[in-house]
């Protein structure tokens, strides 16, 4: 006669035939767990071990889907990088502008052989200038402006905040400022920081440098339109 129940492992008392906690009879054949059933402890772990690997799996793959649909919405974010800055060269050092506003310089600039041309030294010089592309045989008239980004890029652009109207910025800090609406962009992309017209900075165009010249072709100017 065993000492123990070798069904569910209860102490069995001396003599005893059946297990007074789950009936197994102790003796002969009825004291082997039958094919197929376990013992109590068996059963609870048995039991704890299938609900563990469930729960892993699906933990897994929810954590799976989070960061698929976290790259996703990344994607989908609009670039802060403005393509036309971004492959504008590099004509000084890296510079800091003052919190006290950097007015815009008037400078004069010169149109031939289908060229806007700028004087280099001019920008590096003053950092922040403006002038006007005149075509007077269509009444054209485009203000324009060149500065110095913050990492020594050369920034050409319309120089208009388009809802307000405005043709005069400046520059503060690391913030380009419209003087009318007081909208402002970052200097490096011209990327909207606050105020109403954030959508509308000064339509950045494309410019190359030749020795001391500054070079933007007239018909990029000529074609220019606004875009409200």
């Amino acid at each position: 006669m065993a000492n123990f129940c070798t069904q569910c492992g209860k102490s069995a008392q001396p003599g005893s035939t059946y297990c007074i906690q789950c009936g197994n009879k102790l003796t002969g054949e009825g004291s082997r767990p039958k094919a197929g059933l376990q013992t109590k402890r068996d059963r609870v772990l048995g039991k704890t071990r299938s609900n563990k690997k469930p729960k892993l799996i699906f933990l897994a793959a929810l954590g799976v889907l989070l960061v698929y649909s976290l790259l996703n919405f990344m994607g989908s974010l609009p670039s802060s990088a403005n393509p036309i800055i971004e492959e504008q060269p590099t004509i000084s050092s890296a510079l800091q502008y003052p919190n006290s506003p950097t007015q815009m310089a008037p400078i004069d600039v010169r149109v031939e052989d289908g060229k806007i041309i700028i004087p280099l030294d001019e920008v590096q010089s003053r950092k922040f200038v403006a002038f006007d592309y005149q075509k007077l045989i269509q009444g054209i008239q485009v203000p324009l402006l060149a500065y110095i980004s913050e990492e020594g890029k050369l920034v050409t652009a319309v120089s208009m905040c388009e809802p307000c109207n405005s043709k005069r910025f400046h520059i503060r800090g690391s913030n380009l400022v419209c003087n009318s609406c007081g909208t402002t962009w970052e200097v490096g992309n011209l990327s909207g920081v606050s105020g109403s017209c954030q959508k509308y900075p000064p339509d950045a165009i494309p410019s190359v440098v030749s020795g001391n010249e500054i070079i933007i072709d007239e018909s990029i100017v000529a074609a220019w339109q606004p875009r409200i």
